[in-house]
């Protein structure tokens, strides 16, 4: 496979505020596990930290199969798709996702029981591969906080996962037990779900039956990892972004940072200046 950028003439913009961005893959190498039967589009509104001033947009597809449930950019998507299309023509340099969409790809087994997790690392270093158990969600309900959400009346449900406190709104007019990301386990369909400190935001824009292929797509310089590890290296991402790129990069080329005054500065020449982080999941 052609390489996907050309490290010496890179040049990222990191701020104290910023996301770091993502890359396109080649979609070259991918296995059908599924057919969807249901299809679910998703905003998620987002931020790397509650107390941070910039939040982001992503546009999330849920893809429900009889057993599989795979949930990822779209945004990233349409761009893999079309770097798939431009290297079939023979170019080695491909349109990238614009904005910030977010890194994850969630695809769900034995009844969401497992999650086999891709996370995309910023300007085409690698994707990290980890599996974990998903565990079972202890749902409170609130019999008495309802609302319309694309038509469907939905019921809000409570939980508290991963080091967080989440408030969701669910339909028993679609008896499927999933929703974004990891979670699941009630009676219907999530079509929002926020977390206390509204650091992340999903809510369903449309739903649809499907006959789209659920595929696992093994992309260029994945690494397979245990989640503790995953973790430890999207921590050292935003704790030391200039550090990260560099080690990672190596002698294989420059990295330039274009600060706020609009000067670009090799990043080895200048102080790192972590952006602001907090996990989904808080370990």
């Amino acid at each position: 496979m052609k390489q996907l950028l050309s490290l010496s003439a890179m040049i990222v913009a990191l701020t104290a505020n910023a996301q770091i961005g993502v890359f396109s893959q080649v979609l070259d190498k991918a296995t059908p596990v599924d057919t969807a039967r249901y299809a679910v589009t998703y905003t998620l509104d987002y931020t790397c930290h509650p107390k941070a001033d910039v939040r982001f947009n992503d546009v999330r597809t849920l893809l429900i199969g009889r057993h599989n449930v795979k949930d990822y950019s779209d945004i990233i998507h349409h761009y893999d798709s079309l770097a798939t299309e431009q290297s079939k023509r023979g170019a080695n340099t491909f349109s990238n996702p614009p904005g910030s969409p977010w890194q994850y790809e969630i695809m769900l087994s034995d009844r969401g029981r497992q999650a086999d997790m891709k996370y995309r690392l910023p300007i085409g270093i690698g994707v990290l591969h980890y599996s974990e158990p998903v565990p079972v969600m202890q749902w409170e309900f609130a019999a008495d906080s309802t609302r319309t959400i694309l038509g469907f009346e939905c019921q809000m449900a409570t939980v508290e996962f991963a080091g967080r406190k989440y408030s969701a709104w669910f339909t028993t007019e679609l008896p499927l037990p999933y929703g974004p990301y990891k979670f699941g386990g009630l009676p219907g369909l999530i079509l929002k779900i926020e977390d206390a400190e509204k650091q992340f935001l999903w809510e369903a824009t449309a739903f649809e039956k499907s006959g789209l292929p659920i595929e696992i797509y093994q992309y260029n310089d994945e690494k397979t990892c245990s989640p503790e590890e995953a973790a430890k290296t999207i921590e050292r991402c935003y704790k030391t972004p200039n550090a990260f790129l560099l080690g990672v990069i190596g002698g294989k080329g420059r990295i330039y940072i274009t600060g706020k005054d609009g000067k670009t500065r090799d990043a080895s020449e200048i102080e790192d200046t972590p952006i602001p982080y907090k996990s989904l999941e808080i370990k």
